[in-house]
């Protein structure tokens, strides 16, 4: 079911002034993590009520080990793009997201698996930039070579290999920053851009719940990797 918020907010607002405090302490008892709203974010208590929701079916170590401290509800981010990376980052354990992934939840067609088991954009996205937090957390899985082979990634360019290029109308054009091996397997066009998007992106799929459209080498790379998280 996609979350509408427009249609929530009201419901929410009726709860009380504690509604915030609430969720608030549930994010900073059970992770150890604060939220903080800009200027112009609208309905922050249900924001961090969907974080709390979205964050809630991942084993609470797993959330702790990604070393994240601050989210940052952004109002400033523009609207979100179906294809470019306007969505959400990570900086220095705090992690910063754009409010209208939120606002308008979509369900793009590469976030549904084949049972019909889904993540919307927000979903996605918060779990990926807690990825890149894991990542960063461990000293930077994503560039040791047991990750840098599954996609061939290069940072020099070399016979056979691609770069990611993302059009979308009205936006800048972005560049991925490495070369990639285009007979490799992906979780989505994003994934190319680079291998620590390429690694935060199949550690959205698999912990989201989307293991079976992660490629098979990286799915037992993530088995090994957070297998004992779920045991």
């Amino acid at each position: 079911m996609l979350l509408n918020i427009a249609s929530t907010l009201r419901s929410v607002a009726s709860e009380g002034p504690g509604v915030l405090e609430h969720w608030s302490n549930i994010l900073n008892n059970r992770y150890g993590i604060n939220a903080h709203a800009d200027m112009g974010v609208h309905g922050f208590p249900e924001l961090v009520r969907e974080l709390c929701l979205i964050l809630k079916p991942i084993p609470i170590q797993l959330v702790k080990d990604c070393g994240i401290n601050t989210i940052q509800m952004r109002s400033d981010m523009g609207p979100n793009k179906p294809y470019y990376p306007n969505h959400g980052y990570f900086t220095d354990n705090t992690v910063g997201l754009n409010a209208d992934c939120f606002y308008h939840p979509d369900r793009p067609d590469d976030f549904v698996d084949h049972r019909g088991y889904f993540l919307t954009r927000a979903q996605q996205t918060a779990i990926h930039e807690f990825g890149h937090g894991f990542d960063a957390h461990h000293d930077d899985l994503c560039l040791k070579s047991a990750w840098l082979r599954l996609s061939g990634w290069s940072e020099d360019r070399k016979q056979g290999l691609k770069k990611q290029v993302i059009r979308e109308p009205g936006m800048p054009e972005r560049v991925g920053e490495w070369w990639y091996d285009p007979h490799a397997g992906f979780t989505r066009f994003y994934g190319k851009m680079n291998p620590w998007d390429d690694w935060a992106d199949c550690f959205a799929f698999y912990v989201g719940g989307l293991r079976h459209k992660i490629p098979a080498d990286k799915n037992g790379y993530f088995d090994d990797l957070l297998g004992r998280y779920y045991v």
